[in-house]
């Protein structure tokens, strides 16, 4: 009898030493959520877009923030929320269901397409994200469909697919940096911009940045 609360003490002591001392470090790009109250900006560039983003976690399962992302080559802009929730795990792997909503808006550059033209709308996208842990780092690969209303001309509609392959790995405890890789396509119709182009595909190479602010 006089063994138990010695025995108690070390499974204790042993659970605890377990248990990490610093909040869940995740990518952005993956299914593995920030866990509750962890923030995080993420920054990336490349060809053809530029984008920052603000996140945190609203609980274990849950995420939410605020995405600005331009592409340089079709002047094409998005700012709005983001928001990613948890939808099943099996050991280390983590599969999330994410969306945005926004701003979407084109400037209307004709200097790599003819065919485009200025134009304002909003944009909703969902799809699914997957993340993968190992030693060196986090591979993450992802799936969504974009969908666009736009305003001028009549209003018009742009609907496509995109995926991407991401792998980042760790330079400090508060430091992600790696790279993605990917592209899609996408339908236009109506007075909707690139709609004598349609449809058009794209490719994405970025540089990804994430640094954990909590």
């Amino acid at each position: 009898m006089t063994l138990a609360p010695l025995l108690a003490a070390v499974l204790a002591a042993a659970d605890a030493s377990s248990i990490p001392s610093e909040p869940r470090f995740a990518s952005l790009q993956g299914g593995e959520t920030l866990g509750e109250g962890g923030t995080e900006a993420v920054f990336s560039a490349g060809f053809s877009t530029l984008s920052a983003a603000y996140a945190q976690g609203f609980s274990n399962e849950a995420d939410y923030g605020l995405q600005l992302e331009f592409d340089w080559l079709t002047t094409e802009l998005f700012a709005g929320g983001l928001y990613r929730q948890l939808t099943w795990r099996f050991g280390g792997i983590f599969v999330s269901w994410r969306a945005r909503a926004g701003l979407y808006a084109d400037l209307g550059s004709t200097w790599i397409v003819d065919s485009n033209s200025a134009d304002v709308g909003v944009q909703f996208t969902q799809g699914l994200a997957l993340s993968r842990r190992f030693s060196l780092g986090i591979l993450s690969v992802a799936g969504d469909v974009p969908f666009d209303v736009t305003f001028s001309r009549g209003a018009g509609f742009a609907i496509g697919v995109r995926g991407g392959v991401a792998f980042e790995t760790s330079l400090r405890s508060d430091l992600l940096v790696g790279a993605r890789a990917g592209g899609g396509v996408l339908g236009s119709t109506g007075g909707a911009p690139f709609t004598n182009d349609s449809p058009r595909g794209f490719l994405d190479f970025s540089l990804l940045l994430t640094y954990r602010l909590l």
